[in-house]
């Protein structure tokens, strides 16, 4: 056979066919393709019917895989699997099965399809809530694509990428790597979202940014204070909640503390501690203790004299809520006006109650916060209270003073650093009816 020259090759039978009969021809892998995607999506649900009850595997999780991966899966199925992943995500001992393929989920957050991304964020979202599995997440960076997605034209691919960006904050570097594309800018965007869920998650974000004191003044930068100021009135309690934890984070810094309170901030917080909603009192406490804490912001909180709702939240069934409480009352006793304002709703009584609330035993477990420091709030309200004349004689008559000696021996370090600074507190101002009293228990 001469050089670069091919034999001729045997016509088959297809061939014949349609060369003989003009026209449409049919392929039958073409015919066989789309007939696939509903074969895999039985395939699928009579996998997730027969694993229903049962425990996750290994194995389980690589057949989802390999559906995950498979171009010809349809999207609506690729959807399918990842919502029972976010349900076994749910259960942290499953959790750490659902990690295995964390780069795919990340891929997964750029599908075309809006249920396939607004799914991949859920199951994102789930797996750091876990502090177990959340680290994982965090290594494979899904931090830009999600906060890409904040801006999404579906909705649910917002409160899904919201609600993913909420958990992985919690960790520092995730936080951090959130800052850097640019979050805060978004999520201040998305506190006026028609959306209820949208505008919490947004709310929890900020504050969790917030917390961390290397990416808050990334938070505070873009002066989200009059937007989150106004949620607090908001109808939804999800929402009025979630702008309160952000608030009191936001209060940490001080430059976030003078825009809040210029917004009017602390008359709100003021009508929150009244809410019925537990969780809505204790974060307003905090946030008017983090902005009485700031010496240029304690003025406008004395202003709306919080005293008498603070003081009787001291009362309140919720340890969580007592501990603010007695937190803001301790830094707006730093006022001499505000000071005289506690005195007059009766508080020294109710912190004399809290001194004795250890009285039955402390916790023998040095790290439990329980009564504890409820005691260090206590301790500390009445060291800020000890300067006013007004306040040592109503603590005097309470028998507020009777207890020091106990707790000045207590084997808890913070409750006895506090009540020695109470006590040298006290000391400094002279004609004081309690110097009389400390100098039996303390060498001058």
């Amino acid at each position: 056979m001469p050089r670069l020259t091919r034999q001729r090759t045997p016509q088959s039978l297809y061939s014949e066919w349609s060369q003989s009969y003009l026209g449409a021809t049919i392929s039958i892998h073409a015919l066989a393709k789309p007939l696939m995607k509903p074969m895999y999506h039985r395939a699928v649900l009579n996998l997730i019917k027969q694993q229903q009850g049962i425990p996750l595997t290994a194995e389980t999780m690589q057949i989802y895989e390999s559906y995950l991966m498979f171009k010809y899966v349809a999207d609506i199925t690729k959807a399918l699997i990842l919502r029972k992943l976010e349900e076994r995500a749910r259960v942290e001992a499953e959790a750490h099965l659902v990690t295995d393929f964390l780069v795919l989920y990340d891929i997964l957050l750029d599908a075309p399809d809006e249920d396939i991304r607004t799914n991949a964020c859920w199951v994102l979202g789930q797996l750091a809530f876990h502090p177990s599995t959340r680290p994982a997440v965090v290594a494979v960076q899904p931090g830009a694509r999600l906060v890409a997605l904040l801006s999404d034209a579906n909705v649910n691919v917002v409160k899904a990428a919201c609600f993913a960006v909420s958990h992985i904050c919690l960790d520092f570097e995730g936080a951090t790597a959130v800052v850097e594309t640019g979050a805060p800018r978004f999520l201040k965007q998305l506190l006026e979202s028609q959306d209820e869920d949208i505008r919490t998650n947004a709310c929890w974000v900020l504050g969790q940014l917030a917390f961390h004191p290397s990416t808050r003044p990334a938070v505070v930068a873009v002066q989200p204070g009059a937007r989150l100021v106004a949620l607090l009135s908001d109808a939804n309690v999800n929402v009025v909640k979630a702008a309160c934890f952000a608030v009191s984070h936001i209060c940490l810094d001080v430059e976030g503390a003078t825009a809040v309170v210029e917004t009017g901030a602390p008359r709100f917080l003021k009508e929150l501690l009244e809410s019925q909603d537990e969780d809505v009192r204790r974060h307003a406490c905090w946030a008017l203790g983090q902005l009485a804490f700031h010496s240029s912001t304690r003025a406008a909180v004395v202003a709306v004299n919080p005293g008498a709702h603070l003081v009787a939240l001291l009362n309140d069934g919720n340890v969580n809520i007592v501990r603010g409480a007695s937190y803001a009352v301790s830094y707006i006793c730093y006022d001499l006006d505000g000071a005289t304002a506690v005195v007059e709703t009766g508080a020294p009584r109710f912190l004399k109650e809290l001194l004795e609330s250890p009285d039955e035993g402390l916790p023998e477990n040095p790290d439990c916060d329980g009564d504890v420091r409820v005691v260090d709030g206590a301790c500390f309200a009445l060291a800020n209270l000890a300067p006013s004349r007004t306040a040592a004689r109503a603590l005097t008559e309470a028998g507020a003073l009777d207890l020091v000696a106990g707790l000045i021996e207590s084997p808890q370090v913070e409750v006895l650093f506090v009540t020695q600074y109470w006590a040298t507190l006290a000391l400094l101002p002279s004609g004081q009816p309690m110097q009389c009293f400390l100098y039996q228990y303390f060498d001058a």
